[in-house]
């Protein structure tokens, strides 16, 4: 049985969230959508009071604080290549309040826009067919590495579990990020995301959650919970961080805590590598050459995209020693592709 690692970029999940050149105008779009009325929250309640922390903020300032975030990440946008090159620009100059406050938004923005809009139907059928007779029993040689923040994998297999609770779904699923508490098993289907994920945590690992019904639909309800979090996030920084960690951070240089050591321990046995998604951008590339590098049994990528042939001359700078024939090119998108070796 061969050992198959999935290799996850922005272009997976764009049949619900923005891939990078569209996020300044989906940003713009939704800051519209949210300054409208009926979602307007309350003016005479605080989140300071709930939280017990200081400055008091009621509701609607909160609100229109994380609409200026908004306005500021979409400037942004337009003036850099990606969110990620921003956010390494402000980790590099040692801007950290302006990185929490990037993260902050980013993540409050991607629960939104996911609650709007229907998952990527592809993330539906890849479950179909890699589950066999039950939620119990993933297929153990088949491994994903993800760039991606969101949570469209969860929220697809939750139709499967008949259970809406994000940290149900991430646990059945073997959701990791480098704050995960438990190590990847290489004998587990697992799901390892590089950047981390849309939560945050406290100093002891303990995960929370901006929201966690994934059914939860983008109404007055949602925004007033997840901005409660938004709030704490941004005015706790003694107890909480942000469980959006890009590759490149270090966190207290610890080794349990290095995202590339726990990418390496899952994926080093991979045979096939099958690529959705992702160009293999410059800015990735250290990280990437690590971890595929590691694959010291792999002979053969699968590359699907619009343009696969774009990719596979990328992937020739991260490695260069597979032979001709076993990089091979898949353009037709319209499902997530699986290997006959599966």
């Amino acid at each position: 049985m061969k050992n198959i690692t999935y290799l996850f970029g922005a272009g997976a999940s764009v049949g619900s969230l923005p891939i990078v050149e569209q996020f300044p105008k989906r940003i713009s779009e939704f800051i519209k959508t949210i300054k409208e009325e009926k979602y307007k929250l309350p003016e005479n309640e605080s989140y300071g009071e709930e939280l017990n922390i200081n400055p008091k903020k009621s509701k609607y300032q909160t609100q229109t604080e994380f609409i200026s975030n908004l306005r500021w990440l979409y400037e942004e946008c337009k003036r850099h290549e990606s969110i990620d090159t921003f956010a390494k620009k402000l980790f590099i100059s040692n801007e950290n309040d302006q990185l929490l406050k990037l993260k902050a938004t980013l993540s409050a923005y991607l629960i939104f826009e996911q609650a709007r809009n229907s998952i990527d139907m592809r993330y539906d059928s890849f479950f179909a067919s890699i589950i066999k007779y039950s939620i119990q029993n993933l297929p153990k040689n088949l491994k994903i590495l993800s760039w991606n923040y969101d949570f469209q994998f969860e929220k697809a297999f939750s139709s499967y579990t008949n259970n809406s609770e994000l940290g149900f779904n991430q646990d059945m699923l073997h959701v990791f990020t480098k704050f995960s508490k438990n190590y990847p098993i290489n004998d587990n289907f697992s799901i390892c995301k590089i950047n981390g994920t849309t939560s945050f945590f406290t100093q002891r690992s303990s995960q929370r959650y901006f929201f966690s019904d994934l059914n939860e639909q983008f109404k007055i309800k949602l925004i007033e919970l997840v901005l409660s979090n938004y709030f704490g996030l941004l005015n706790m920084e003694d107890k909480f961080h942000s469980g959006l960690s890009f590759a490149w951070e270090k966190w207290e240089e610890k080794s349990d805590f290095n995202i590339i050591k726990r990418s390496i321990a899952c994926t080093e046995n991979t045979d096939i590598l099958v690529v959705i998604g992702y160009s293999f951008p410059f800015f990735n590339r250290d990280v990437d050459r690590k971890i595929i590098g590691s694959m010291k049994k792999l002979n053969k990528i699968y590359f699907q995209s619009i343009n696969p042939n774009n990719i596979k001359e990328r992937f020739l700078s991260i490695r260069n020693d597979i032979i001709e024939k076993n990089l091979i090119s898949i353009s037709n998108v319209r499902q997530f592709y699986l290997p006959n070796e599966m």
